[in-house]
């Protein structure tokens, strides 16, 4: 993975940590549960998105190696599908 890349996931991931420290707090104080619901779904589709681009990277990397192997590639599809 690219350096730019890295910095842009661990950047996502710092807001995705800062997003659950808010869960965390909500729930103490004991707020809405509808709204804390609400802030638990937005963390899994940042995960989400942030597996997504993981995912892809290895892909690309796959792909730039020539790892034509469907073999492989089913294996390692199947290992981040899960």
């Amino acid at each position: 993975m690219e350096h730019v890349d890295r910095k842009a996931l661990i950047t996502r991931f710092a807001k995705i940590e800062g997003h659950v420290r808010s869960i965390k707090n909500m729930t103490e104080e004991e707020r809405d549960f509808e709204m804390i619901m609400q802030q638990i779904g937005a963390v899994k589709k940042a995960m989400d998105a942030a597996a997504k681009v993981i995912y892809t990277e290895q892909m690309k990397e796959l792909i730039k190696q020539g790892e034509i192997d469907e073999v492989i590639v089913k294996k390692k599809i199947d290992s981040y599908i899960r």
